[in-house]
């Protein structure tokens, strides 16, 4: 999202001026401030907005940041053409200067005010561990290199729940500012000279626009997050509102009358509605930015129309169309499309963690609060800094270094935030040594034993392996066993579900080469992974018909037919080996996560409408088709050795995901370190019988 949502610095709005370029070249005539462009903003600004908290409405308003990056191309080409100063130094040095009193206060109280709030109320999980790196990128505009650094396509669920995802927009805008005032220059001050410096100044945009619209062609097909979030591929979008006004500075596709204004705001307007009701999240920004784009420039030539004058110097009389998007709402709002931007998304993705984003009564609330917190924004951080004599007054290089500084100061602050989080956290979940499963440490009065000092036990599977963190450490603090893990998100090993995708049968097979390699006979390799379809997950419950296609019918029992014969194929190498191998038994699943569940700030959010408990025989019914699968296995090898926590997980008829006040899951399937502190003495017992000396002989 462009930085330039509202006022830019160079005028309270997109300003044209009388000044003169360095080259001597004239500069646009007419009037200075197109309202119009402003009211442009705020159509991008609200469509943006809609997108984000009811995308049902306008499944294409996503593309209102493609309105913003013309219109920053556009109005940020007028601040740099309004420069007096000759030397590059001068006019780079200023223009930063503008551009931190311009973007960095509103940015930087969003991101240590969203830093607090997500300390506050959002608890660490997969769903939000991208979210504290982004907005510690998001300080020194690197957020979009977070995002694809981290593997959060813009339409993943994860940036949903990331309150820092919009930031990415405005990465592209910083990166663009450190590269463009060098092309502009060379624009402003090659084009009055002679070839071939005359023909460089006018074809390095163009040439530098054409380069960057193939790649963002290319990347959009084959490499489409880097498409979606990086400058290269987006700079053709920027260059378009520059390029429209190097054109306008030089008289050139100038609007001259109202009825060709009226028809380039209409027509201008349709494109952009279009972009935003058929663009394809699928196919963008390549071709689906394209309507957007050139909606943009067709409406900025429109209501840039009546601030020209003809060739006798007479006011050419705006269009009447102009009115839709300069009237004194429309104006207001695009003065305050910065702030609506920065805010929204924090206050939207806070909801969702908390209340949930559904309901008439939960989306008002929450665009009055992005309303309520953008005014206060705009007239007690944005206009108040861009007004300061104290500020004005400054050298450009005093005003540079001391935004770095804050940038510095700000990161600073929200990294001390994130550190804390298990001390300021609102949430139960900042009891982390119960419910994370991590390798925590034993007490030292527990940290003895050797009873299995000399043994190995090799872990394989999804993250399910890691979910036994607590339970491995303690293994290894209070029996001396020897512990090595290989695990590989969403790669089931011997899942008994469905048969493995390439890069996760390519994972089973390097794992396994790895276990054959190292092991040695006698050795245990544990085989952790999901075996129960799941029933929701993270950020929301599956519908009953994905449940059921997944557990039943004929794709399914063919799946996990194939299934069966991976893992068999697979124990038979590791026995093949003289290893012995321990496998176990699905355990429940639940509908709704505790951690997001177990607080008194969201256990009323719609994705705990399933709850935290289930019936124990649902759970035997769901799980029977992989139990006999198991069943086969074990004929097949008789020395499998078959672990089944689910009656110590489960031991009622309903099976509750907490024990007591103490969670035995940390969500939906995967154990907390409470549960893993529960199944320690049967996993040990299980242990100690495939291992029944003290000694390895």
């Amino acid at each position: 999202m462009p930085h330039d949502l509202a006022a830019d610095p160079y005028s309270p709005g997109a300003r044209l001026g009388s000044a003169r370029a360095a080259s001597g070249a004239p500069a646009l005539a007419g009037a200075a401030y197109i309202p119009g462009i402003d009211g442009l903003r705020a159509l991008a600004v609200l469509s943006v907005m809609l997108f984000h908290f009811a995308p049902g409405l306008l499944p294409g308003g996503f593309s209102g940041v493609d309105v913003f990056f013309v219109v920053s191309g556009y109005v940020v080409s007028g601040s740099l053409a309004a420069e007096r100063t000759t030397t590059f130094k001068a006019f780079t040095l200023a223009f930063y200067a503008r551009r931190v009193m311009r973007i960095y206060p509103a940015l930087l109280v969003c991101l240590v005010v969203t830093g607090l709030m997500q300390t506050l109320l959002v608890p660490s999980s997969w769903l939000s561990t991208t979210s504290e790196k982004t907005g510690l990128f998001a300080f020194f505009g690197l957020s979009n290199f977070a995002l694809t650094g981290f593997d959060d396509g813009y339409f993943s669920p994860r940036t949903e729940f990331n309150t820092f995802t919009h930031t990415w927009s405005l990465a592209v805008e910083e990166q663009f500012y450190l590269l463009f005032p060098a092309v502009f220059f060379a624009w402003l001050t090659w084009r009055g000279r002679t070839r071939p410096w005359r023909a460089a100044a006018l074809a390095l945009l163009p040439a530098m626009l054409a380069v960057s619209f193939a790649l963002c062609w290319y990347q959009t097909r084959w490499m489409p997050a880097h498409a979606y979030y990086w400058l290269p591929a987006r700079f053709w979008e920027l260059a378009c509102g520059a390029m429209l006004f190097q054109f306008h500075a030089q008289n050139r596709l100038v609007v001259r009358s109202p009825l060709q204004g009226n028809a380039s705001i209409l027509a201008g307007l349709a494109l952009i509605g279009a972009g935003f009701l058929f663009s394809d999240p699928k196919s963008f920004p390549f071709p689906w930015a394209l309507p957007a784009v050139a909606g943009t420039l067709l409406a900025i030539a429109g209501v840039q129309a009546g601030t020209q004058s003809d060739q006798r110097g007479r006011a050419v009389a705006g269009a009447w169309l102009g009115r839709l998007l300069d009237n004194r709402l429309s104006v207001y709002i695009g003065k305050l499309s910065y702030s609506l931007y920065l805010w929204h998304w924090p206050i939207a993705v806070i909801f969702r963690w908390t209340t949930g984003l559904q309901g008439p009564l939960v989306l008002a609330s929450a665009t009055a609060l992005t309303v309520l917190a953008s005014a206060l924004s705009y007239h007690f951080v944005e206009r108040p800094i861009r007004q300061s004599k104290s500020l004005k007054a400054k050298t450009e290089w005093a005003v540079v270094s001391r935004g770095l500084m804050a940038m510095c100061v700000g990161a600073m602050l929200v990294l001390c935030l994130f550190k804390a989080q298990s001390h300021l956290s609102l949430s139960v979940t900042r009891d982390r040594a119960n419910w994370y499963p991590e390798n925590w440490p034993s007490p030292a009065a527990s940290a003895r034993g050797v009873g299995l000092k000399g043994r190995r036990l090799f872990v394989l599977g999804d993250s399910h392996t890691g979910a036994y963190s607590t339970l491995l450490q303690m293994l290894m603090d209070r029996q001396g066993l020897a512990v090595r893990q290989e695990s590989k998100g969403g790669c089931a090993v011997a899942g008994l579900l469905e048969r493995a995708g390439a890069d996760c049968a390519a994972f089973a097979e390097q794992s396994a080469a790895n276990v054959v390699a190292e092991a040695s006979p006698g050795d245990v390799v544990f085989l952790a992974s999901l075996r129960m379809n799941r029933l929701g997950d993270q950020w929301g419950e599956l519908s009953d018909l994905e449940a059921a296609r997944r557990q039943s019918g004929p794709e399914a029992a063919e799946s996990r037919a194939a299934a069966l014969r991976e893992a068999d194929a697979l124990i038979t190498r590791l026995e093949g080996a003289g290893l012995t191998v321990l496998i176990d038994a699905p355990m429940p699943v639940f509908k709704s996560p505790p951690f997001r569940c177990s607080d008194w700030f969201n256990r009323h959010n719609p994705v705990c409408a399933g709850g935290e408990s289930i019936s124990r025989g649902f759970l035997l019914e769901r799980r029977q088709p992989v139990m006999d699968s198991l069943a086969k296995l074990a004929r097949a090898h008789p020395g499998l050795v078959v672990w089944d926590p689910l009656p110590l997980l489960c031991p009622k008829e309903s099976c509750t995901a907490l024990d007591g006040k103490l969670p035995l899951f940390f969500d939906g399937d995967h154990l907390s370190a409470h549960g893993n502190r529960v199944l320690y003495p049967s996993f040990l017992s299980v242990l100690q019988t495939i291992w029944p000396g003290r000694e390895k002989g």
